[in-house]
């Protein structure tokens, strides 16, 4: 009798697993299928005005009549430029450059999801048979737009990188309210811009619509999440793109891509309306480190030109939990001289040769410009702040949020890194700590096997609320109007080692905690004598695993971007974006 009831048990535990394991087949086939018909509908979707032989002309457009966003909202106005013709000429160059789709020329940088180039040639011809007085502008008037993956757009998906989100189901059915703004102010959406699987790395790749690529080498990452976004900037496919940031998502992209990249202050901008990557559209996390919208450009002055068009009665009425606090025109253009104080390295992750080197510029030039620049003593370094976000964001334990976001759908090797280290078993963390270097000893510390206790949590929330004070009197007691520092301290990554590198991506989580507005200018290129990360030019205990990956990352470096990062304290925006502007026309980048 017992033998029996061992062999029932067995039985009924094989056919559980069994079943389990038919599961997620069937579960996994349904995803394959719902991508494999999202991507049929999108490549072979038909784009009347590109077929159209009137307006037929070279495909090998290379984008010589490209405009700012400023400058096509002028030129329309004044009947100079033809919207129609705007938009098909940068529609072209979104098909041979955004895409993947160029045959044997391999080209594209793959960054765009959807495309939506009738709709905006269509608007396009009604803005050019509307008569307007030139004070009644809208202040993004025929301006060709891209807008992120995950923002809610009519007619479009948000799939933040998700196969579970690639249903018609998940199709929108209304713009979100910023998407509604633009669209008052004028703009054209016409793509959307690839993102990382979940939205979380520093790349965007997924498994829906693949991986995009870094317009300066095809090789190397855009960043992520929002890169889609900045590599159609960057490659001239659009003026103007809408990203969002929750740990540097603008920021990163835009250092890495060469373009201009503004993360606004975090209950400044509407996101209400867009979909959340986690379950159910749940992300808790966000409460305590909010994501914002924001604009990545070719220029500060299409960047401000965005915030101004935003900011209005519109979203200020229909989102109250928005601070309603128009363009301050005034703060953005005052000519008074500036206070700015500067740091080299969050003692955490010690920048590269060629970035000291352009910062350093920046702060020179800005002195000849007649600013009063000062060293920034930081009052919580690197090892505090990264500590503390990931402990945050890792609160859940195993990578739980991440993993139910999937629903099914493999992660990307990206994560696999994080993944191992987020499910250790808490008993053999002490032991590997001992084997290790400090700074992965340092993360393997903030999180546990199961998560943390609500006590600890709460007490992670109290140090981020004492970190704030902290930056907030340090700001005040130096008296300085902002901050400037490396926006990252290595170039654009080559494919394939995000998931290993994410500790080199401290620098933009500072003001993502602090909820500060903060941006991105880029200021020069590597050199040729400055592809390398030497072991001797940085401090001891960050010669480790991740100076080794650095080195490879600068390895073949010659002639990427890099930039430097603006701060400012919350709801100083104007000002963070007329330091951007000065440094802009300081340093001149091309």
């Amino acid at each position: 009798m017992f033998e029996l009831v061992i062999i029932i048990l067995l039985s009924l535990l094989l056919i559980k697993a069994s079943l389990k394991k038919y599961n997620r087949w069937k579960r996994k086939k349904q995803l394959r299928g719902w991508v494999a018909e999202t991507l049929h509908q999108r490549d072979t979707k038909v784009h009347k005005c590109l077929l159209s032989s009137s307006n037929s002309k070279n495909d090998d457009d290379t984008g010589t009549n490209f405009y700012t966003a400023a400058d096509t909202r002028t030129l329309i106005a004044s009947g100079k430029l033809d919207p129609a013709e705007n938009v098909l000429q940068l529609a072209r160059r979104c098909r041979l450059y955004g895409r993947n789709c160029n045959g044997d020329t391999n080209q594209g940088v793959n960054a765009i999801t959807e495309e939506f180039y009738d709709e905006a040639f269509i608007k396009a011809k009604e803005l050019k048979s509307m008569k307007r007085k030139r004070d009644d502008v809208p202040l993004l008037y025929g301006v060709p737009i891209s807008v992120k993956d995950c923002i809610a757009m009519k007619g479009a998906l948000q799939t933040g990188g998700l196969a579970c989100r690639a249903s018609e189901k998940h199709r929108s059915k209304t713009d979100c309210l910023l998407l509604s703004v633009l669209r008052s102010a004028g703009a054209l959406p016409m793509v959307r811009g690839n993102v990382s699987q979940i939205m979380m790395l520093p790349e965007s790749y997924n498994l829906v619509w693949g991986r995009s690529r870094n317009p300066w080498d095809l090789n190397r990452v855009p960043g992520g999440s929002s890169g889609g976004e900045a590599a159609l900037v960057a490659m001239k496919c659009v003026p103007l793109a809408v990203g969002s940031d929750v740990a540097g998502s603008i920021r990163i992209p835009a250092a890495f891509c060469g373009v201009i990249g503004f993360k606004p202050s975090s209950t400044r901008l509407s996101l209400k309306g867009s979909m959340r990557p986690r379950k159910n559209n749940k992300q808790g996390s966000t409460v305590i480190i909010p994501s914002v919208a924001g604009p990545i450009a070719r220029s500060v002055e299409d960047c401000a030109l965005f915030m101004k068009a935003v900011w209005n009665e519109n979203t200020f009425c229909n989102d109250t939990t928005i601070a309603p606090l128009p363009f301050n025109e005034e703060k953005y253009r005052m000519n008074k001289p500036m206070r700015i104080g500067y740091f080299f390295t969050d003692e955490w992750f010690e920048p590269c040769t060629a970035v000291k080197r352009g910062l350093l510029e920046t702060i020179e030039g800005l002195k000849k410009a007649g600013h009063t620049c000062i060293p920034f003593s930081l009052p919580t370094n690197g090892w505090e702040i990264y500590s503390l976000l990931i402990s945050i964001n890792a609160a859940d334990g195993n990578l739980r949020s991440f993993v139910e976001a999937l629903e099914g759908e493999d992660m990307v090797d990206s994560y696999r890194p994080l993944y191992s280290a987020a499910n250790l078993p808490n008993i053999i963390r002490p032991v590997i700590k001992q084997f290790i270097d400090k700074r992965r000893a340092t993360l393997l510390a903030c999180g546990r096997d199961g998560g943390i206790s609500s006590y600890d949590f709460w007490q992670k929330c109290a140090e981020l609320s004492i970190m704030k004070n902290k930056w907030d009197d340090a700001v005040r007691s130096a008296n300085i109007d902002a901050i400037i520092f490396p926006a990252l301290p290595i170039p654009a990554l080559p494919h394939g080692i995000a998931g290993d590198f994410t500790a080199a991506f401290s620098y933009p989580f500072i003001a993502n905690m602090l909820q500060w507005p903060a941006g991105v200018v880029p200021v020069s290129t590597i050199r040729c004598d400055e592809q390398h990360y030497k072991l001797e030019d940085i401090p001891i205990d960050q010669r480790d695993h991740f100076a080794m990956i650095a080195a490879k990352v600068m390895s073949g470096s010659e002639g990427l971007p890099i930039g430097v990062a603006i701060m400012t304290r919350g709801f100083k925006d104007e000002t963070c974006l007329r330091v951007m502007k000065e440094i802009e026309s300081i340093v001149d980048f091309r």
